[in-house]
């Protein structure tokens, strides 16, 4: 009897042990793939450079991307859908520290969580390859290429076509990173340039030609000298290579 006890007991401790094996082993199967989220965050935000890259002309972009999830994101259940990922920061270019949010929604289940992207990217960008002096046009010849790792938002340009026919708005040393707000339209004038002086009052016109003394955009007063009488006068520019003078 006590031998028949003690088969009882073992066995009903045996299925136990059996059950609850089944029932981590069917727990664990039920919990979030963090490994699963990780590659799929970074193949979204990988979509997110290329997409930017083609609206902003960039090349030969290599990324690199880390994604730190909360501790937490382990002990989660598996989303039945497909995650909605969405961006939590003001960030257009997608590069430095991003922030995304990650979220489960169902009919039996509704879950969020934040996530942390590092982005590193190298490309070739526009380097001064000679010293530009301020206004001075800027040709093919002044620029170079040069590969460089951004790891925070920078206001770059990788294409020389951006560039060129563009002034300097100030002094660029040889070497330095080319940006945007280093530079500005060209002028409908350029200091030097043969312009036609236009003269009106009423119905009356006259032209006679001149030297522009400045650099000129629409409807910007530059000194003029008349070729004819060397004298200097303002004039405003109003087309190419043309100004009207201002009474």
């Amino acid at each position: 009897m006590t031998f028949l006890r003690l088969t009882l007991l073992l066995c009903l401790l045996l299925s136990c042990w059996a059950n609850a094996e089944q029932q981590n082993l069917t727990s664990q199967a039920q919990k979030l793939d963090t490994n699963a989220l990780t590659q799929e965050l970074k193949e979204t935000v990988n979509k997110d450079i290329q997409q930017y890259s083609e609206r902003h002309h960039w090349s030969n972009v290599v990324s690199k991307i880390k994604v730190q999830l909360p501790a937490a994101a382990a002990s989660l259940p598996v989303c039945p859908t497909t995650f909605i990922i969405a961006s939590q920061d003001n960030q257009s270019q997608p590069v430095g520290r991003l922030k995304r949010q990650v979220k489960c929604e169902s009919p039996t289940l509704n879950w969020r969580l934040n996530a942390t992207v590092y982005v590193q990217l190298t490309l070739p960008v526009m380097v001064a390859r000679t010293l530009i002096h301020r206004d001075e046009l800027i040709t093919r010849g002044m620029l170079d290429s040069q590969m460089l790792q951004l790891k925070a938002p920078k206001n770059i340009i990788t294409d020389a076509e951006q560039v060129i026919g563009l002034h300097a708005i100030r002094r660029i040393r040889q070497g330095q990173l080319i940006t945007e707000n280093l530079l500005k339209k060209p002028f409908l004038i350029n200091k030097g340039d043969q312009v036609l002086i236009v003269a009106k009052k009423g119905k009356f016109e006259a032209s006679t030609k001149g030297i522009a003394l400045e650099h000129g955009k629409m409807h910007e007063q530059i000194r003029v000298e008349n070729t004819a009488t060397q004298k200097v006068i303002h004039a405003r520019v109003f087309a190419q290579g043309k100004v009207e003078t201002v009474f």
